[in-house]
């Protein structure tokens, strides 16, 4: 009964975090050239890292041995971080459909337990027990099908198993001890509704527009170095 209450309490709780996020992706700032919009950060029954990170590496499950007793039946990863709370300021990227760079802070998926427990209340600005952050891209696609971009990741990660599996025959016919590595980096791609989605952003990654436009200075001189 507790575990059934508790699905029940998540999915009464996810149909506003579903509505806060379509919200931020339909919202256009007051300014149209604004780079960052102040928005206030979501709120519901229920604290935000009980939910699973829309990352790739929350969203794979884990194979479970067949005949061996396993005290859980949860097939998704421990590791991967939770999030605590969104940041209330979002940037807002330069593209005409006007995606939102939305930051989560991260705090650890072993910790979920004890928070549970805990009655301490943490602000937007407390970072106190935080890893880090993650990034997504609130977007709506009016005229385009975010299905499809789901659709071409659960693509590559068939590739991704069929590199595997190559890697693995190929070192035990040859004998050699190294892996090819062949791996395509994946994201998730998460729909909210029929033209609204949320997508994982790469770390380490940024858009063509904005590594131009960080470069491009209209006042310098023809053919320097800016």
């Amino acid at each position: 009964p507790n575990e059934d209450m508790k699905m029940h309490d998540l999915l009464v709780a996810s149909k506003s975090l579903f509505t806060f996020l379509i919200g931020l992706a339909k919202h256009n700032p007051k300014i149209s050239n604004a780079r960052s919009v102040s928005v206030r950060p979501w709120k519901g029954d229920i604290e935000l890292s009980e939910f699973m990170p829309p990352v790739q590496a929350a969203l794979s499950t884990t194979r479970l041995d067949v005949g061996r007793e396993s005290k859980s039946n949860d097939v998704f990863p421990h590791f991967v971080p939770r999030m605590r709370t969104f940041s209330s300021q979002v940037q807002v990227m330069a593209s005409k459909a006007k995606p939102k760079k939305l930051t989560a802070y991260a705090v650890p998926g072993t910790n979920i337990k004890k928070q549970r427990h805990s009655t301490r209340s943490f602000s937007n600005d407390d970072r106190e027990g935080d890893v880090g952050e993650m990034h997504f891209l609130v977007k709506r696609e009016a005229k385009g099908d975010l299905r499809k971009d789901a659709r071409v990741q659960d693509l590559n990660n068939v590739i991704n198993r069929l590199f595997a599996v190559s890697s693995t025959r190929d070192d035990s016919i040859s004998g050699r001890q190294h892996y090819r590595r062949l791996h395509l980096r994946t994201f998730s791609v998460v729909c909210l509704s029929e033209e609204c989605g949320i997508i994982e952003w790469v770390p380490q990654t940024d858009s063509l527009r904005n590594m131009v436009s960080s470069s491009f200075n209209p006042q310098a001189k023809p053919h320097s170095s800016r």
